[in-house]
């Protein structure tokens, strides 16, 4: 089973039809053609920053005592772009507004369209309001951030 983000527009309601879904699994085609993908997923800052950063290996694989650290470099970015590009996908559709409404766990994205069209009414809006986890209801102790958590108020 695969993650689907559900993503809406801004200014949408819950259920919208433009909404857009996202798979949030590796890819192979990023992997082999990582600024290829990135540049159809109209992720351009991505695309630029990994063709200057595998222009580079490619650069210093030409060396023959650097040769493995710029093919590892060329490598690492592929790597990086097949497991993080959904995810870079999604953080540049929030900075333009839109939202994640929904995740949902399905085997296809025909699957996942099908549960996110029953489970949401269509016309009804509904606010999100902020999770709340059991610990910051029973703790009034106020907690510092610790192991990269910064910033995390709710607690442990």
């Amino acid at each position: 089973m695969a993650a689907f983000l559900v993503l809406i527009p801004p200014g949408a309601r819950k259920g919208d039809e433009k909404a857009r879904i996202v798979r949030d699994r590796f890819s192979w085609l990023a992997l082999f053609l990582p600024v290829i993908w990135l540049l159809w997923h109209r992720a351009w800052l991505a695309a630029a920053l990994a063709f200057a950063v595998q222009a580079l290996g490619s650069a210093v694989a030409d060396h023959p005592v650097f040769g493995l650290a710029g093919l590892g470099l060329c490598l690492a970015t592929s790597l990086l772009v097949a497991l993080e590009g959904p995810s870079m996908v999604v953080a540049g559709l929030e900075r333009r507004g839109w939202t994640v409404d929904a995740v949902i766990s399905a085997d296809d994205r025909a699957t996942a369209e099908d549960i996110y069209d029953t489970e949401t009414p269509a016309g009804e809006a509904q606010t999100r309001e902020s999770v709340s986890l059991p610990a910051s209801e029973t703790s009034r102790r106020q907690h510092a951030p610790m192991l990269g958590l910064v910033g995390f108020k709710e607690g442990r």
